[in-house]
């Protein structure tokens, strides 16, 4: 067996077939403890074989192996010839109270359930170093028997046995009146008084210690000792329970340490920590802690929020293989100049779009390099913010002042008092105004006189109610003197990050409105066109046609035949000029329209007699329904009349097609036949199809007449919107 020098480090041999798990451990029991050196293996057997090569100070094994479990092995160890007595720890995630008192039966120096967490490795380590001090103590003990009676009296922890049911004290050091202030002769006397030192509080946790000592139990506790002057001393206590041949506790024995001052340096580290971690886990700062090669060793809660992860799934890994980098490998590769660049000791920005659980972030940040005494870089700390709200603002403002710069309207944002606090560039094209000309003047200055009052009242609704919005009608006065009719669109964005005013959208709506005017002129002539149609005309042909009916009840001849379909014609050409009268007030509103539900509807009025109505493809058509539908009668009727036996009406992407059978168009006469007057027939008004382009030309739609494949008349309809 190879031999070392024995020193201050403490060398642990950790079991585990858990590999990921047992490097964990060491890596944490390092980290709390820069004393402890651990070697782990996977195995009993390698363990084993570690054994007999080397000197271990403490052994810490997994409890469910799949070669032996953790007891077994212990008892291997405690047969051995090499290291029986070293120190073992049965370390498990499996919490059973038969499982413990196997371990202690079978000889195991300590046993702790695996938990997560810094202080749970904090206090692994103290375990071990506890129990390999106690162990060298109790070596150096046998090593030098002869002496053990002076260091039982020099020893400052207090060294008692006493029998198992408390009753009797077989042992205890000069020491015990240091840490307890009583007595050996009082506690001899009455071996439970040392309970009256104790700190009440601490009571119940001692005498269930006691009870479980006297049950085969070990203990391992922490409690307070009350001094004279009232203050407290801290003290472990390490319990052992001692069995006869039959496995009967006899006696319980162990030690009593006074570590006030240990105790007081934790509770100095624990403030410091809490101090630390008051820091580190800012709420709104990402930070991680970085060894110099990028291994993460340690990142914040606030950090861990931006992705789908444990911490565990980060720690040990290399920062630029983490998920806050996402797949961007051009990214990752930075992370990884920015590491190298900061463990040269160089301090680095850095500006990234980041992964964040709910979707892409920004942050801003640096990478620390942290130094020891010597200047050398020992670790990296990286901490950023998030400035996705700042950027996206930054970026709304860009977009916002490029559309300003774009918009053909003149885009005016007022301050809360009314001045003017911007005004974009088409206000030199539209009033002649430079754009910078009127910042911070009234913005309602150049309104008309008449206007202003009612545009100013809007205006302070509009400042009262956030988000609300207005459209109005006022008149501006002109660089040159004159007057233009805007249509301005109000809305209040003060509370906007960006923008922080009331926002008017003021459009140049003069031509408009004298169309408007005109159209209602045209209108009105139209409606009194049709008036006229409508009554002057049908009146006298009602008249003629009650004296034809007369006529003919007392003699019919061909004359008074061709009489009557002169004055059907008559009426149909009334019919056909009414409908284009009254399709001059234009589109009204577009909804949308089933199309297969308005061909069917229009098909109801249209006189088919033998023809049929075959609906191919159909959805959605935004239309003015009305218009439509006399779009759809007059096609109808064109075809049926035309000779049609099956008019077929289907749906395409950029609108409809209206298809008959019949003889179809001629060529030369497809572009004449949507003009007034124009008929193939004698019959005809000439006034159908007229009226059919004029319901698509108020929609903007084109129509056009081709052959449709059965060689019939086909319509084609486009630039309508429509969904399938």
């Amino acid at each position: 067996m190879a031999s070392t020098t024995r020193s201050d480090r403490i060398h642990v041999l950790h079991v585990d077939d858990d590999r990921s798990l047992a490097e964990l451990v060491g890596a944490s029991l390092t980290r709390v403890n820069d004393d402890l050196r651990v070697t782990t293996v996977a195995t009993v057997d390698e363990a084993l074989t570690r054994l007999d090569d080397r000197t271990f100070d403490c052994v810490v094994s997994d409890y469910d192996m799949p070669d032996r479990n953790g007891i077994e092995f212990l008892r291997t160890v405690r047969t051995s010839t090499t290291q029986p007595r070293v120190p073992f720890i049965l370390y498990t995630g499996k919490g059973s109270e038969e499982v413990a008192s196997d371990a202690i039966t079978a000889g195991a120096s300590d046993y702790m359930q695996k938990e997560s967490g810094l202080d749970h490795y904090r206090v692994l380590a103290n375990r071990i170093v506890t129990l390999v001090e106690r162990e060298r103590a109790e070596a150096a003990v046998n090593d030098v028997q002869r002496l053990f009676s002076e260091l039982a009296d020099r020893t400052t922890d207090v060294l008692w046995m006493f029998t198992a049911d408390w009753n009797e004290v077989v042992f205890v050091n000069d020491a015990y009146e240091e840490v307890f202030e009583h007595s050996r002769s009082c506690l001899e006397a009455d071996p439970e008084t040392f309970l009256d030192s104790v700190q009440p509080s601490d009571h119940e946790q001692l005498t269930n210690a006691m009870a479980g000592l006297s049950e085969g139990i070990s203990v391992d506790i922490e409690v307070s000792v009350v001094t004279e002057d009232g203050g407290l001393r801290d003290v472990w206590i390490k319990g052992e329970p001692i069995t006869d041949d039959a496995g009967t506790v006899t006696h319980v024995g162990g030690f009593t340490r006074d570590v006030t001052e240990r105790k007081t340096r934790e509770r100095e580290l624990a403030s410091v920590e809490r101090q630390y971690r008051a820091v580190f886990e800012d709420p709104n700062i990402l930070t991680g802690v970085l060894a110099p090669d990028g291994t993460v060793l340690d990142v914040n809660q606030t950090a861990m929020e931006y992705i789908d992860g444990d911490i565990d799934d980060v720690l040990g890994e290399q920062f630029s293989a983490t998920p806050w980098w996402g797949d961007n490998d051009a990214l990752r590769a930075d992370v990884d100049d920015w590491v190298a660049r900061a463990a040269a000791g160089e301090y680095v920005e850095f500006e990234a779009d980041i992964t964040g659980q709910d979707g892409g972030r920004t942050v801003s940040g640096v990478f620390r390099p942290v130094r020891d005494d010597d200047g050398t870089v020992t670790a990296l700390i990286v901490s950023d913010r998030d400035i996705t709200e700042r950027t996206e603002r930054e970026r709304e403002l860009e977009r916002y002042e490029a559309y300003l710069e774009r918009s053909t309207d003149i885009i005016t944002v007022l301050n809360a008092d009314g001045t003017v606090k911007y005004q974009s560039p088409s206000l030199t094209r539209i009033l002649g105004y430079e754009s910078g000309e009127l910042i911070g003047q009234d913005g309602f200055e150049l309104v008309h006189p008449d206007d202003r009052p009612e545009l100013y009242e809007t205006f302070l609704e509009l400042v009262e109610r956030p988000d609300e919005s207005v459209t109005v009608e006022a008149r501006f006065r002109t660089a040159d003197d004159e007057w233009r009719l805007l249509e301005v669109r109000g809305r209040n964005h003060l509370d906007h990050p960006v923008i922080a005013g009331v926002v008017t959208n003021n459009r140049d709506i003069t031509e408009r409105k004298h169309h408007e005017r005109e159209l209602e002129r045209q209108n009105e002539q139209l409606e009194q066109f049709a008036g006229v149609v409508s009554h002057d005309l049908r009146n006298p042909l009602s008249v003629a046609d009650g004296y034809l009916t007369l006529a003919r009840e007392t003699q019919d001849s061909d004359a008074l035949a061709e009489v009557a379909r002169a004055h059907e014609r008559m009426n149909d050409l009334i019919e056909d000029l009414l409908a284009l009268a009254r399709r001059g007030d234009g589109v009204q509103t577009e909804t949308a329209l089933d199309l297969a539900t308005v061909a069917e509807d229009a098909w109801q009025h249209v006189p088919t007699e033998s023809a049929t109505l075959d609906i191919a493809t159909t959805g959605t058509v935004y239309a003015d329904r009305a218009i439509l539908q006399q779009l759809l009668e007059n096609l109808f009727r064109n075809a049926t009349e035309h000779g049609g036996d099956t008019i077929t009406i289907a749906l395409h992407e950029n609108g409809f097609t209206v298809a008959d059978d019949g003889p179809g168009i001629p060529e030369p006469d497809r572009e004449r036949v949507f003009e007034t007057g124009y008929s193939t027939r004698s019959s005809g008004t000439g006034l159908g199809l007229a009226i059919v382009a004029q319901c698509a030309e108020a929609h903007d739609w084109t129509i056009r007449a081709t052959q449709s494949p059965d060689g019939g008349a086909q319509f084609d309809l486009t630039n309508v919107q429509v969904e399938r």
